[in-house]
């Protein structure tokens, strides 16, 4: 009995001695990793389907295409730019600007209006407040208004002198007339309710006519004379200025006339135009004392701004040293502002 239990003894030893003298530990089992995706099943979100560490083995998924993983991704479902941490920027009236840069964040607008709707419900360019008529159209010169006439001659009706007639714009929307029957039409008739020959502008012939009227002008047929280097009238221009009078008066219609005074380009710039305002005030001054109303008149003094001919002659200074009537096209009528409505 010692002798068996001294021989496996022995043999125990026996396999120590040769088991150290191997060198070789036992291998270790590598952790389970069922889809092959280097994170071991232990620590895999998803163990069936491989995936990178970022996201615990789990495959990255972007839901809404903003490059963000969902794993990161704050609006997974709203596409955003990574430094909003995938989110997009607010914008309520979805109008491309977002609502912190829109200054109208409740209506869709456009990018140079600053999120703003253009608000132009008659569509003639003339927006908002500034369009007095907002739901008529009319030229951004009336305010968004449109005009009107009455009787379709071209003429608005605050232009008008005979709104219900149709009449010609040279006229004030007037039709042409021949109070005297004379054949001259009223408008170029010096004397439009007496009768007269055409040749002596309408006027009975006894009665010399000394200016003619134009369509934007009244055309002197002799020349006003002044004291040398004085605004004072020559009195051989009384009778002239007499005509122009009478002829102002006899046509109501045009309502405002500008006297010019011109003269040439050897006078000093400075007193050329204070010698030609100073004479057009002496023409003016004297038509209203023959009862041309003062409204009616205007006094402009241009100096040599305006020559007829050339200076270099005398003939082409005489022609420049001159006074001008001018019938000036009325001016453009912006419309009242309505009174808001309550």
């Amino acid at each position: 009995m010692m002798r068996v239990l001294r021989g496996g003894v022995l043999l125990l030893l026996l396999g120590g001695a040769l088991a150290s003298g191997c060198g070789h530990a036992p291998q270790a089992r590598p952790a389970p990793d069922g889809d092959g995706d280097g994170v071991s099943d232990a620590g895999d979100a998803c163990p069936l389907l491989p995936g990178p560490a970022s996201t615990r083995g789990c495959p990255s998924k972007d839901t809404d295409g903003d490059g963000l993983d969902d794993s990161v991704d704050k609006c997974p479902r709203h596409a955003g730019p990574a430094f909003r941490e995938g989110c997009p920027a607010r914008d309520f009236d979805d109008d491309g600007v977002e609502d912190t840069k829109d200054a109208c964040p409740r209506e869709a607008g456009s990018l140079e209006r600053k999120g703003c709707p253009i608000v132009d419900p008659d569509r003639d360019g003339v927006e908002g407040d500034a369009d007095v008529c907002p739901e008529e159209p009319g030229p951004v010169e009336r305010q968004g208004c449109p005009e009107q006439d009455e009787d379709g001659d071209g003429v608005p009706d605050e232009d008008d002198a005979c709104p219900r007639d149709e009449g010609v714009p040279h006229l004030r929307g007037c039709p042409e007339r021949d109070r005297d029957g004379d054949s001259l039409a009223d408008h170029r008739d010096n004397c439009p309710t007496v009768y007269g020959p055409a040749t002596n502008q309408g006027c009975p012939a006894q009665d010399k006519q000394r200016v003619s009227l134009q369509r934007d002008r009244l055309e002197l047929l002799e020349r006003i004379g002044f004291e040398s280097q004085t605004a004072k009238l020559q009195a051989s221009s009384h009778a002239l200025l007499d005509n122009v009078a009478r002829v102002l008066l006899a046509h109501p219609e045009l309502t405002r006339v500008i006297v010019e005074g011109h003269t040439d380009a050897w006078d000093d710039a400075t007193t050329g135009r204070a010698m030609t305002q100073a004479r057009a005030e002496a023409v003016v001054a004297y038509l209203e004392g023959k009862g041309v109303p003062t409204e009616r008149l205007e006094a402009q003094g241009l100096g040599a701004d305006r020559p007829l001919e050339s200076s270099g002659t005398s003939l082409g200074r005489t022609a420049n040293r001159r006074v001008e009537f001018i019938f000036p096209p009325p001016p453009v009528r912006k419309p009242a502002r309505p009174a808001p409505r309550r």
